[in-house]
């Protein structure tokens, strides 16, 4: 398996996992039962391979994290399907993937709160303006026009990547609509609020170009207090 690491990004760690190129043996033997009868109902044998290497990948890294055999690591999910371990909260992870790329973080979370990636290959997005009018603030929007095609496709996946890691660091699923906060089209780390809880939840999200792909890794802050 190619497990390719990023530049360290403040207290958590990540990599790059090439999906097409692993797991060596039987990596399967390592999932769980709901990983393996997850694995079992896709179509294609592509995307099966992939499913399990990119699990496989996240089982060994927590595993030598956390000094635990892969397969003896049990998950939980919360209300939205976020996914932690059984018996260690302290260890904060998150897993994307796009294409035969995965993205696996890790990190600390008594130093990180909840994290949150997304993945995506820059390519054509045909979509685009459809998909932004219904996701996407009208500064968002805005920011869209009136530029190349190419500028408008990086500027559009760039946004969703951070939409995404945001939820997931949250852990709100889809019950938070990405259009209700803002994490802009550019690259810059932002803090921002996700309208997740009465008050809300305090997110620092940033984005990465790596190769071919945009990156966006997002954390839960605590919110400023009061002087």
């Amino acid at each position: 398996m190619v497990l390719t690491e990023l530049d360290a990004r403040g207290p958590a760690r990540f990599w790059l996992v090439d999906l097409d190129a692993g797991p060596e043996g039987d990596g399967a033997a390592t999932l769980d039962t709901a990983e393996r009868t997850r694995a079992a109902r896709f179509v294609f044998e592509r995307d099966r391979r992939r499913y399990v290497a990119a699990h496989v990948a996240l089982r060994r890294l927590i595993g030598a994290r956390t000094q635990r055999a892969p397969e003896h690591l049990r998950f939980d999910t919360g209300r939205f399907g976020k996914p932690h371990l059984h018996d260690d909260p302290g260890c904060a992870f998150s897993l994307s993937h796009s294409g035969h790329l995965a993205l696996i973080a890790l990190a600390d979370a008594g130093q990180a709160g909840e994290i949150g990636v997304d993945l995506e290959r820059i390519r054509r997005v045909p979509d685009a303006d459809a998909l932004a009018a219904e996701h996407f603030t009208p500064a968002e929007r805005a920011s869209l026009a009136g530029v190349s095609d190419a500028q408008r496709e990086q500027r559009f996946l760039c946004a969703w990547t951070r939409k995404e890691a945001c939820l997931k660091a949250v852990g709100c699923g889809l019950s938070v609509r990405p259009d209700s906060f803002e994490t802009g089209t550019g690259m810059e780390a932002r803090d921002i609020v996700v309208p997740a809880a009465d008050a809300g939840v305090h997110v620092r999200v940033e984005s990465f170009r790596y190769c071919d792909t945009l990156w966006a890794w997002a954390r839960t802050i605590l919110p400023p207090q009061p002087l």
